[in-house]
């Protein structure tokens, strides 16, 4: 390669330059000449523009320089290398560390002699196969290639110095060989494919301290091979299918001190014997099968800090000895069958920072000796049998952060000494029999993100001074007695997200102080007593993706602000007294997804421009006084949503802006029953293939049934009841392989009905108050009634695969219930979901 006249003049430039230097002071500057033109070939190769020529060398990013100017490391991480890394990294005689990691790298060339490389790091690249020659880097201590796409589970021979191989998140797949690399000290395999028994020849790694084969297919027992591993002190085997108990062998290593083996089938008593795990620091059994009682022999692991037992089959009471712990951090016991009381010798624990003992059947009330917790974080009490008043003496935990005694049955008053907590962020009380009111003294939380009260029996005014609360995020009051009017400071909660007060015996109105908080994202007041006119000032909430205020006396018009909600995925106003046409505004709620109206006095027609609502799915407009025809265009509606999927059950779902609804946990569906609609059916109906529920029953529409409802394939529920329809049931209807209702009782219509699976099982009331014949009803047809329907042809309809993968709904009611009871209780799901945290936390210990 022809070299350019910089290469050329720089030697001379640099001996000029570190002559020159007294600062830098070189030994050897023959030395940094000599690796400052292989690093030159290395860029040419590469590609790597930021080693500028012009600039001293030891200057280079990513180029490490010993004392005496020789390279002595390249961290070239992130250098956006792509292809084969060439030999003439081996020209560099001092080179001790090379990092190629995060790069897309597909291979390393590997020289046939010796180097002084002890550190290789390849991970994150594109290999699909271990760089060849491995074996001739007689200095290598530690190789990564985790995060790339080997496949080959079987190791080639690495140098003998070889002492830490991480082969993490690949592709390896099958039996897994270790080859002839007994010396290592560490090896990860976790993330990949790994299946079979695990090999015996790890019980032969005696110099093995780390061990790593999580996130794989093991199977079989686990093995009883681990006598030899003297030096063991971490073992990672979770997220196998690993069976069996704990082998002796495992229980008996003197020097293992962390163990997770989470998420695996392993079963039977968890046995322990004196002095088993006697370094055992982390002990992570979660998720697996074991049962009896939990051992007291565990409370003679003095240096245990972290033990998880969560969602095994335990029994029985929580043995005192836990109480002889001194380092113990973390208790995890959830999910299991444990009974009795929470032992009050718990409280000898000094160092605990969270306890979880969540969805047991623990009784009794809570010791008040817990309040000795001098260094705990958080308690986890959930969904358990406990009762008793919530002792006052907790007021002394001054670093809890979180309390969570959701599901239980406490009663009595919030002790006012809680307000003492200083680092409090959550307050989870929901699901009790607490009473009286919330105390002033909570005010004092300053730090307190969440509070939530639900489904308890508080009463009284909604204190105003909550409102110095200035980090709250979210409060959820939800289904107490709660009553008086909204107090006005709340427009004070700077950082708050959602407020539920849905379910009390609120009166009042919609203070206008409300309109200041903008970073709210839920409002929800259903069933509560409030009226007057709803504050157009509510349009300046822009973060506002629910706004469910149904079920309440608010009377006047719809505000033509609320159009400035773009971000709005619900709007429910049903059951309140307002009157007034649809404002065309509303038209820019361009996120909405759910529009609730019904029974109101809205008035008007049907809005002609509800498809630019191009996200909307489920629009109720029932028990109204709209008028006039059904428009055209609403044959647009639902060409961008996707269908009701059944495996979409959360309600809600996390994103970066916090907790939203998840539309495709319903199904599309257009309610205008029991208006005062005439005309007749727009042919269009028949372009809604994604609408599953159509109800216009009750109402004045005339006319026959449109032939095109046919092509509304996807239709389960179709309630066209007390109409003045009229002429025969068009044979299509025949097609809509889901239908579930067809209610067409009390109209005019004449004839034989479809034959069809659908029709002839359906109930026969629902074809009543008309003139038609055949099945479900018992009179038959004569042979002049109508044309029997054709028989479908290839084509037509929906596939036996669609039958497969559309969900048909059983009743609107269901529906309906189910619809409604989800989003009005959506505050259980949310909780779940922040609970669920839970998960989070303690998989950062599988």
């Amino acid at each position: 390669m022809a070299m350019s006249l910089a290469d050329l003049l720089l030697p001379l430039f640099l001996l000029v330059f570190l002559t020159r230097s007294r600062s830098q002071c070189p030994t050897n500057p023959s030395a940094i000449v000599n690796d400052t033109q292989v690093l030159l070939s290395l860029r040419d190769r590469l590609g790597i523009k930021v080693w500028n020529e012009t600039a001293d060398p030891r200057a280079w990013r990513g180029v490490e320089w010993s004392s005496d100017n020789q390279v002595e490391g390249l961290a070239l991480s992130r250098f956006n290398l792509s292809g084969v890394f060439p030999a003439t990294w081996a020209e560099l005689p001092s080179l001790a560390r090379l990092d190629l990691s995060q790069n897309g790298l597909s291979s390393l060339e590997v020289p046939c002699k010796n180097t002084q490389l002890n550190l290789l790091n390849l991970s994150s690249n594109s290999l699909q196969e271990f760089p060849g020659n491995l074996s001739n880097l007689k200095s290598l201590e530690s190789l990564d290639l985790s995060g790339n796409f080997l496949t080959v589970a079987g190791l080639p021979k690495f140098s003998l110095t070889l002492r830490s191989l991480n082969l993490s998140i690949n592709n390896l797949t099958g039996s897994f060989s270790i080859g002839g690399n007994l010396g290592l000290e560490a090896l990860e395999l976790s993330q990949n494919g790994l299946s079979g028994s695990i090999p015996e020849t790890f019980g032969e790694m005696t110099n093995l301290t780390r061990l790593d084969i999580s996130y794989n297919r093991f199977r079989g027992d686990l093995p009883d091979i681990w006598s030899k591993n003297l030096e063991l002190r971490y073992m990672r085997i979770s997220n196998n299918s690993l069976h069996g108990g704990l082998p002796p062998s495992l229980r008996r290593l003197r020097k293992l001190s962390v163990l997770r083996a989470a998420y695996n089938s392993l079963s039977g008593p968890l046995e322990l014997e004196d002095g088993n795990f006697a370094s055992i620091e982390v002990l992570n059994l979660g998720l697996n099968g074991f049962s009896g009682t939990i051992p007291a022999t565990l409370g003679s692991l003095r240096n245990l800090k972290i033990l998880v037992l969560t969602g095994n089959h335990f029994s029985g009471a929580i043995p005192l000895e836990l109480g002889n712990w001194s380092n113990i951090r973390e208790i995890w016991l959830d999910s299991n069958n444990l009974t009795g009381t929470i032992p009050g010798e718990l409280s000898k624990l000094s160092h605990l920072q969270r306890v979880v003992l969540t969805g047991n059947r623990f009784s009794g009330a809570i010791p008040s000796e817990l309040g000795n917790w001098s260094n705990i974080r958080e308690i986890w009490l959930n969904s358990n049998n406990l009762t008793g008043t919530i002792p006052g003496e907790l007021s002394k935990l001054s670093h809890l952060q979180k309390l969570v005694l959701t599901g239980n049955r406490f009663s009595g008053a919030i002790p006012p000494e809680l307000g003492n907590w200083s680092n409090i962020k959550e307050i989870w009380l929901d699901s009790n029999n607490l009473t009286g009111t919330i105390p002033g003294e909570l005010s004092k939380l300053s730090h307190l993100q969440q509070l939530v009260l639900t489904g308890n029996r508080f009463s009284g005014a909604i204190p105003g001074e909550l409102s110095k609360l200035s980090h709250l995020q979210r409060v959820v009051l939800t289904g107490n007695r709660f009553s008086g009017a909204i107090p006005p400071e709340l427009g004070n909660w700077s950082n708050i997200r959602e407020i539920w007060l849905n379910g009390n015996d609120l009166t009042g109105t919609i203070p206008g102080e409300l309109s200041k908080l903008s970073h709210l994202q839920q409002l929800v007041l259903s069933s509560n007593d409030i009226g007057g006119e709803l504050p157009s000032g509510l349009s300046n909430c822009t973060e506002l993706v629910v706004l469910w205020l149904g079920q309440n006396k608010f009377s006047g018009n719809l505000p033509d602000s609320f159009g400035n909600l773009s971000r709005l995925l619900l709007l429910s106003l049903s059951s309140n007294d307002l009157v007034g046409s649809i404002p065309a505004i509303l038209q820019n709620m361009s996120s909405l997804q759910f529009l609730f109206l019904s029974n109101n006095s809205f008035s008007g027609s049907i809005p002609d421009w509800l498809p630019r609502l191009t996200n909307l799915r489920a629009m109720d407009f029932s028990v109204n006084r709209f008028s006039g025809e059904m428009p055209e265009s609403i044959g647009r509606l639902f060409a961008n949503v996707q269908l009701y999927n059944k495996n979409k059950r959360s309600v809600m779902i996390q994103t970066t802006r916090g907790l939203l609804y998840n539309g495709f946990a319903f199904p599309t569906s257009i309610d205008f029953s029991f208006n005062q609609l005439t005309g007749s059916i727009p042919a269009a109906i028949g372009d809604l293939y994604k609408l599953q529920v159509l109800h216009l029953s009750h109402n004045q529409l005339t006319g026959p049934i449109p032939e095109s409802l046919g092509k509304a394939r996807n239709l389960s529920w179709v309630a066209l009841a007390s109409n003045r329809l009229n002429g025969s049931i068009p044979s299509s209807v025949a097609d809509l392989s889901f239908l579930t209702i067809f209610d067409v009782s009390n109209n005019s219509l004449v004839g034989r009905i479809p034959d069809s699976p659908q029709l002839s099982s359906m109930d026969a009331a629902l074809f009543a108050g008309n003139q038609l014949c055949g099945l479900p009803l018992t009179n038959t047809c004569s042979s002049t009634a109508m044309p029997p329907h054709k028989l479908r042809t290839e084509g037509q309809g929906g596939s036996e695969q669609d039958q497969r993968e559309v969900i048909t709904l059983v009743s609107v009611a269901i529906f309906v219930a189910a619809f409604f009871n989800a989003f009005f209780w959506t505050y259980f799901a949310a909780n779940r979901r922040a609970h669920s945290q839970l998960c989070g936390c303690w998989q950062s210990n599988l």
